[in-house]
């Protein structure tokens, strides 16, 4: 029976029993654990049953005197992580304190909304991840990927692009703001400083690895950061220039991300694919659809709620 759920502060959380929580979940990810939440959330509390059994984050802000639950930016999904079957999100949804009068979340995708929804004026969306089964070996995986991958694999061989591993996180987040800024105008310079920081943290804790292609001459064309971790391989933030584009780069770079992890029990995270022209991109490497839930809801006060769809 999942009765018992407290609503906590951040203050009153207990990191240690918080965490434990995460790694003993099948559905553990990454963005859940304390110290990614204090690197990416602006704020946030959570939603805790007995004691530390299932836990759900509440990442939220507060703006004109209204509370609100949003998804910190470089964070694909949260809700509910459970060490415990079963367990109902019904129930956390509807112990979610009535003072955040505004949702707009993502949910992971082991725990999917019962209809007909539990919270009234919410509503559901689906969208979309793809997932890539990491147990095979490399040869298996390669042999799943598209003609275009694989064309462009030659491609990015036939220019000689070097692979390095080792450049930091904050070159390749610096590379990437630089490159995307007018694709993601939201994302502002304090969201790059936590996701900085965020990075550092992770790979201090040995979950993260860097990517970048460069050219015989010495010039970074693509860029990656990956995280991951006993269950998991995520795709972070990534990408190439025009220049990195016409020769595959992105592609020599997801392959080698592949390729590290191939043969580990694990998932491979791409993330973003509900974007088409990300997920076209995806599915290049053999990739199955996932889905998960988006959640709304708007109970903002007459006209407020009319600004805020």
């Amino acid at each position: 029976m999942t009765t018992a759920i407290q609503y906590l502060k951040r203050n009153e959380i207990d990191i240690v029993k918080w965490d434990n929580c995460i790694s003993g979940s099948e559905n553990g990810l990454i963005y859940s654990y304390s110290w990614y939440l204090d690197s990416m959330a602006e704020n946030w509390d959570a939603l805790v049953l007995n004691n530390y059994e299932a836990v759900m984050p509440l990442t939220w802000k507060r703006k004109y005197g209204f509370y609100y639950l949003y998804q910190p930016f470089f964070t694909a999904s949260l809700g509910l992580f459970a060490n415990t079957q079963p367990i109902s999100i019904a129930d956390f949804l509807r112990a979610i304190p009535s003072k955040f009068t505004y949702w707009d979340i993502d949910i992971n995708e082991a725990h999917i909304v019962p209809e007909p929804n539990p919270v009234a004026a919410l509503t559901v969306h689906k969208r979309l991840n793809l997932f890539l089964d990491l147990k095979k070996n490399y040869s298996a995986l390669t042999s799943q990927y598209s003609r275009l991958a694989k064309r462009s694999l030659e491609k990015s061989h036939k220019h000689n692009l070097a692979i390095v591993r080792n450049d930091t996180p904050e070159d390749i987040i610096t590379f990437y703001r630089k490159s995307y800024h007018t694709a993601h105008p939201r994302v502002a310079g304090k969201d790059y400083h936590a996701l900085l920081s965020c990075c550092n943290i992770a790979a201090r804790k040995h979950h993260l690895k860097t990517y970048t292609a460069h050219t015989p001459e010495g010039e970074a064309v693509a860029f990656y950061i990956v995280l991951y971790d006993n269950n998991f391989v995520y795709s972070l933030v990534g990408g190439s220039t025009a220049k990195g584009k016409s020769m595959g780069a992105f592609y020599l770079l997801t392959d080698a991300a592949i390729q590290d992890q191939a043969g580990a029990n694990k998932i491979f995270r791409f993330e973003g694919s509900d974007i088409s022209g990300i997920a076209f991109f995806n599915r290049q490497f053999g990739s199955v659809p996932v889905y998960y839930d988006h959640l709304k809801m708007n109970r903002l006060p007459f006209p407020v709620k009319c600004f805020k769809k």
